[in-house]
């Protein structure tokens, strides 16, 4: 499993990272990012979703299942 820390890492550069880091991935290979509380961890779920993904959430958690094509 892939894992991305971006803790105290600001909004938008943790979205920014996290879609270069789902880039390298195939589709269906997971991501695992951890973020800080507030902003990020509303928006990176929410822009990964809006990409298509599937989003689960655990706390300061994200995991990220990459979509297809």
């Amino acid at each position: 499993m892939n894992r991305l820390d971006l803790s105290g890492v600001p909004c938008p550069m943790n979205w920014v990272r996290t879609k270069l880091a789902l880039e390298d991935l195939a589709p269906g290979d997971s991501l695992v990012v951890l973020l800080d509380d507030g902003e990020p961890l509303e928006s990176v779920p929410r822009s990964a979703r809006e990409d298509g993904h599937e989003v689960a959430i655990d706390g300061r958690t994200v995991t990220i299942a990459k979509a297809a094509g």
